[in-house]
Formats: structure tokens, C-alpha cells, sequence
């Protein structure tokens, strides 16, 4: 039987790559599972970034490359499997009146 490496988290964030967003349905330390109406391929690696507005410490922002594992048709959009590869942690600045 297989077991993930990490815990899962089940979230509804957005996640922008440079030829569209989608919806996160899952997301872990070394994998993220999401919904969106892009066309990718399995095997195709991308870039992405997620933003973290809730965080204690204020914004934040995570760069981050993804390499796809597997596609599903989830009612009529792409589902996308993907493993993560690198992420970099980018600090939001706060508006003036924060």
C-alpha cells in the first residue's frame, strides 16, 4: 500500500502559474493536489506560487516549482496531482496603514 511522505492538508487556496490559476483541493511539504481549467501534461514541470495572507509572522508568498504526476477529469476540469521540488518564501509587504 502506498503512503505519502507528508501529511496532507485539505485547503481551498489559489495557485498562479503564468498560464492561469486553479483551486487547491490538498497540499503537503513535498506535494500538492488542485483543480483548474489549464491544460498540462503529466511529466511537464511548472512554476507556481501560493499566498499565505493569514500568517502569523504577516503575507507571504511561496515560489515554488512543480513537476506533474498525474491528471484527472474532476467534473469537467483538469485535477492535477503534482510533487514539489523547490519552494522559496517571499515576504508580502504590508500596506501603509496595516
Amino acid at each position: 500500500m502506498y503512503q505519502r511522505r507528508d501529511e496532507r492538508l485539505k485547503s481551498e487556496l489559489v495557485i498562479r502559474m503564468a498560464q492561469g490559476e486553479g483551486t487547491v483541493r490538498d497540499l503537503s511539504a513535498s506535494g500538492i493536489y488542485f483543480i483548474t481549467d489549464m491544460r498540462l501534461k503529466a511529466g511537464e514541470t511548472f512554476k507556481f506560487s501560493l499566498e499565505f495572507q493569514a500568517s502569523p509572522t504577516g503575507p507571504l508568498s511561496v515560489n515554488c516549482t512543480g513537476h506533474v504526476l498525474r491528471l484527472e477529469n474532476d467534473s469537467g476540469r483538469n485535477g492535477v496531482a503534482a510533487s514539489i521540488s523547490d519552494m522559496e518564501f517571499v515576504r508580502i509587504p504590508r500596506a501603509a496603514n496595516d
